[in-house]
């Protein structure tokens, strides 16, 4: 160790400049041998400790501009730009000594002393740069994930509120439906169950009537139960036919007095038109009755193509069609569960002379209007029906009024329903009728009401056409009666149509 040591000082002292060499020399000639081998020694471990950097930095944000603590500042042992412990005397020797004791210069450690360290300010400025990027970076990326650790967290919150709020009102809804459907059940329990026969053969044929009513009574009544209350409740079918010349002298006769009696025609109709409108009313219904005094004005409108997956055409769009000026819905259609469109007529259809539906060999309820503008009602073949000469009819029923004789029926003859209707007088005016219905201002007419009305104004010939939600009226672009139906208008593929009023022979003739 001693050898070493003096083998280091020699270097060490070798490598001062000569005016230090000198000096240290000068000082060590002074000294003991113990006292400068302890000189070798501590400069020998001065020099070993010279490059030994004691740094203790803080854990500080690269760039982040924060000041450093005096307890975090660099440290590093000071360099001695002299030495004081040289002996006097230059000319001391230096030897070996084994048995020299020190004061444990092993534990020896020099004074340290907090240094800060100096940068040039190049450095340090793009140094502060680079941190300050790298800091931005880093924040942003931290603000980034708070951000989206906030996000998530509030879509968790809504999802949770949400579905919690969304779950108690499914459970109302459903919870309602349940009630709805419980009260509406025992509803129905206590109408077609309950003590009331009368309710229950109003309500009964009521919605039986309906293209999709009759589910309804089939969850409280058998098919038995529903079968004896139909035939409690029905119009009697007609074995017979209008009788064309009774009608004919009929026609003839009030048509001397109606020119008798011009003053009377005047005050029902004061525009001139030829078309009288009526408001009527029973105690469930009420609607309108139209009397065109010139039959030949009537016609049946049709669409020009059948098919069952077709639709038809709108009361509206029917009267436009052909030019006219007001009109009802006509016959039958295929109308499953209350969903048809109006494509497909069912029965007979006659319109202009010609045959559009049915077979000639086929036998048909025919309401419509002959070459001679009179109305045909009861139940025949086609071919008949054109032997006879009918030029516009359609399909339906049942016969309400033929040849002045009403038809029979059981309880009300059937529900209370939106109905449509056609008849003729004596003179051969024909009325159109319109009752509303499924409505709480009306609730519809039976089929008994129907034939009251058509008597009240002279008929004697009427019959019953397609009802229920295709029933309506327009008269000069103004719908009088409008569908109970849930979409705006319904399609249908037939309408009696009014055309314009013929003031010439000309026009009649075309």
């Amino acid at each position: 160790m001693e050898t070493d040591n003096l083998t280091k000082f020699r270097k060490i002292v070798a490598g001062l400049e000569p005016e230090k060499r000198e000096a240290l020399m000068a000082r060590m000639k002074g000294m003991s041998k113990e006292e400068a081998m302890v000189m070798v020694d501590r400069m020998v471990e001065l020099s070993e400790q010279r490059k030994i950097e004691i740094t203790a930095r803080p854990k500080v944000l690269a760039g982040s501009g924060r000041e450093v603590e005096a307890s975090r500042i660099d440290y590093e042992v000071r360099r001695p730009s002299t030495y004081t412990e040289i002996p006097e005397d230059r000319n001391i020797e230096i030897v070996k000594n084994p048995g020299r004791r020190v004061a444990a210069p092993s534990n020896f450690k020099p004074a340290q002393h907090p240094v800060k360290r100096v940068e040039p300010a190049v450095a340090r400025a793009g140094r502060d740069q680079v941190a300050r990027q790298i800091e931005y970076r880093q924040r942003f990326a931290l603000l980034e994930q708070e951000k989206k650790a906030r996000k998530n967290a509030l879509v968790k919150k809504v999802l949770r509120i949400s579905g919690k709020y969304l779950g108690r009102a499914m459970a109302t809804v459903l919870l309602t439906l349940v009630l709805v459907f419980a009260g509406f059940y025992v509803f129905l329990g206590i109408i077609m169950k309950g003590p009331s026969p009368h309710l229950r053969n109003q309500f009964v044929p009521s919605v039986m009537e309906s293209s999709a009513g009759g589910v309804l009574a089939r969850m409280i009544l058998t098919d038995e139960e529903i079968d004896s209350i139909m035939n409690s409740n029905k119009t009697q079918v007609f074995d017979e036919i209008t009788d064309t010349t009774l009608v004919n002298a009929m026609a003839a006769e009030q048509k001397k007095k109606a020119e008798a009696n011009a003053a009377a025609v005047n005050e029902l109709d004061p525009d001139g038109d030829g078309i009288e409108v009526h408001d009527v009313s029973g105690p469930m219904y009420h609607g309108k009755m139209l009397v065109i005094y010139d039959p030949s004005r009537i016609m049946v409108a049709t669409i020009d193509n059948y098919n069952h997956n077709g639709a038809g055409l709108t009361l509206k769009q029917l009267i436009d069609k052909y030019g006219g000026v007001g009109g009802i819905n006509g016959g039958q259609y295929e109308d499953k569960n209350g969903m048809g469109i109006g494509g497909w007529p069912e029965g007979i259809v006659i319109s202009e002379g010609k045959l559009r539906m049915g077979s000639k060999n086929g036998t048909y309820d025919v309401y419509g209007l002959t070459n001679e503008n009179v109305l045909v009602v009861g139940r025949m073949t086609a071919q008949k029906a054109l032997d006879i000469g009918v030029r516009d009819a359609v399909s339906f029923g049942p016969a309400l009024i033929v040849n002045g004789v009403a038809a029979k029926y059981s309880g009300a003859g059937g529900g209370l329903n939106p109905r449509t209707a056609i008849g003729q007088r004596e003179d051969g005016a024909i009325l159109l009728l319109v009752i509303e219905g499924r409505k709480t201002s009306s609730m519809g007419a039976t089929m008994a009401d129907l034939i009251k009305v058509m008597q009240d104004y002279g008929a004697v010939n009427a019959a019953n056409l397609d009802g229920g939600m295709s029933s309506a009226m327009w008269l000069y672009d103004d719908e009088l009666v409008s569908s109970s139906s849930v979409r705006v208008s319904r399609q249908m593929p037939t309408a009696f149509i009014i055309l314009p009023q013929k003031n010439d022979a000309s026009n009649a003739g075309q």
